[in-house]
């Protein structure tokens, strides 16, 4: 799938689609009935003569995705295509992936930088300084972590920072701010859910709630990703040594 700035903005809707078509060698009719196609799948009905340039970023991509598809490909590649895209335009487009896979069969091999994304992958290939660190299932991923590091514990305290800071002097040096609340990793899930807000409530922290949560996979890439950064610093203070 190209991207938006390959959309050549000054042609309409239906004559970008129609220039696709002809690239891709569809014959007249086809070309027709694959154009509806298009134009139903992106939800693009209605914007036929508009220009590309002057679409939203939203239907640019939607557009950008129905030309890749005009010729009823097998593999589609997909490069951050969401990027720059509002919230809405997102899930709007990812509900055509899903659509494009299940439906109409095609593989799809995208890459992004939106863990919630990643999310909902059928598999998951993490990437770290050019190599791939992590190959497997979202949820395989996050029941390897949870046997690697622990499960995870979310805190709502009184005092978020001065938490973070007790709760590394003891231990958890993995604790991180989460919005207003903290996280924590725990191996020891039923021992830590008492010893934790006595442990807090000792330094003034006081604990209005403690649960387990489940793991996402922002949490996946972040612990991962920070034990190979860790690692690299190792070795590059072994060198300098």
């Amino acid at each position: 799938m190209s991207q938006a700035f390959s959309l050549y903005g000054d042609l309409s809707v239906t004559e970008k689609i129609d220039l696709y078509a002809g690239i891709y060698g569809l014959r007249r009719g086809e070309a027709k009935t694959r154009r509806r196609w298009v134009l139903n799948m992106a939800g693009l009905e209605g914007h036929e003569a508009d220009r590309a340039a002057s679409l939203p970023m939203g239907l640019k991509q939607r557009l950008a995705l129905g030309c890749a598809l005009v010729h009823r490909p097998r593999v589609l590649f997909l490069d951050e295509p969401t990027s720059g895209v509002d919230p809405v335009g997102r899930r709007r487009f990812w509900d055509l992936l899903f659509r494009l896979s299940r439906e109409e069969g095609v593989a799809v091999l995208v890459t992004t930088h939106y863990m919630s994304e990643a999310e909902h992958c059928d598999r998951l290939a993490l990437m770290y300084a050019g190599r791939i660190v992590a190959d497997a299932t979202p949820a395989e991923m996050k029941r390897q972590l949870e046997v690697d590091v622990g499960v995870l514990l979310e805190l709502e305290v009184s005092a978020p920072t001065r938490a973070i800071q007790w709760l590394r002097a003891a231990g958890f040096g993995d604790a991180a701010l989460y919005g207003r609340r903290v996280h924590v990793l725990s191996r020891n899930t039923g021992p830590d859910l008492a010893r934790l807000p006595m442990l807090l409530g000792a330094s003034g922290v006081q604990v209005a709630c403690i649960q387990q949560r489940p793991l996402s996979m922002e949490d996946v890439f972040v612990v991962r990703v920070s034990a190979l950064e860790a690692l690299e610093a190792q070795k590059r203070q072994g060198a300098v040594a």
